[in-house]
């Protein structure tokens, strides 16, 4: 009998199906007006342009999700290689139109720091959503500014 006590628990196990990564030109995003952004130096992509994901390299990513896997969000800074300070940092999501597929417990949710995704969430329903995600921004220690569009997702079963 092999027995494990008091051992940390670690979201590092999860292995999602799905990772939506979003690269943000600080400068420019920070030079522009908070709130809803329509303009360009936000970059999506996720691992699915094979499965039918749409749209990767800009902000309207089209990403297909499978009902009962996991969806890894993450953000990066486009900073001259990290020499600003700059800080990019997803602050939430909300479902914009559509349905919930995320259902009533797989909604993402902020990870620990440890974690490889910044983000986390399980597709628990087929259907198609528009979802918002906002992020803030902050360059060379500036105050926090923070915008927010809508992607898309669809689940299938």
């Amino acid at each position: 009998m092999n027995i494990r006590l008091n051992q940390p628990f670690s979201t590092n196990t999860v292995i999602p199906a799905r990772v939506i990564t979003i690269a943000v030109d600080t400068v420019h995003l920070y030079s522009q007006k908070s709130g809803q952004y329509t303009g360009t130096g936000v970059y999506m992509m996720d691992n699915n342009i094979s499965g039918g994901s749409l749209g990767e390299g800009g902000k309207t990513l089209n990403s297909q999700v499978t009902a009962g896997f996991s969806v890894a969000f993450n953000v990066f800074p486009i900073d001259a290689e990290g020499a600003q300070g700059d800080i990019v940092e997803i602050e939430g999501f909300e479902i914009s139109s559509g349905s919930n597929i995320f259902g009533n417990f797989g909604f993402p949710s902020k990870q620990p720091g440890k974690s490889s995704y910044q983000w986390l969430g399980t597709a628990m329903l087929q259907g198609e959503c528009t979802y918002q995600i906002k992020i803030g921004v902050t360059v060379g220690g500036a105050p926090k500014k923070y915008y927010w569009w809508d992607p898309y997702l669809a689940c299938s079963a």
